[in-house]
């Protein structure tokens, strides 16, 4: 009887750093596991059929549409910002020209 050579298990791999995979189009891109609930991937199936939208192109569609959004907020809370400053400098400027006035009378 032949002895089967005997076989250590395999080393466990780390978590493998994010690769890029060639697509049908040629781009390349980013290939990441993700772990949703249920209740959320459902959502997201639902979403994406009401869209005509593949699953992967609802969660892209709907990142980029966040992130966006996150732009355009830090975007207004700057112009906000500079308002308020232009503001406080129209004060003190409108303060200025009083002051001048009253030093003509």
């Amino acid at each position: 009887m032949a002895r089967k050579k005997a076989t250590l298990p395999e080393p466990v791999k780390p978590a493998a750093p994010r690769t890029k995979k060639a697509t049908v189009t040629g781009r390349t891109s980013d290939r990441v596991q993700l772990r949703l609930p249920e209740r959320i991937r459902d959502k997201l199936v639902e979403a994406a059929m009401a869209n005509a939208r593949s699953l992967n192109d609802e969660i892209i569609y709907r990142l980029t549409q966040s992130l966006e959004r996150d732009e355009m907020q830090k975007l207004s809370d700057r112009l906000k910002a500079q308002g308020d400053r232009l503001a406080k400098f129209e004060g003190e400027i409108a303060a200025m020209v009083e002051q001048l006035r009253l030093r003509d009378d």
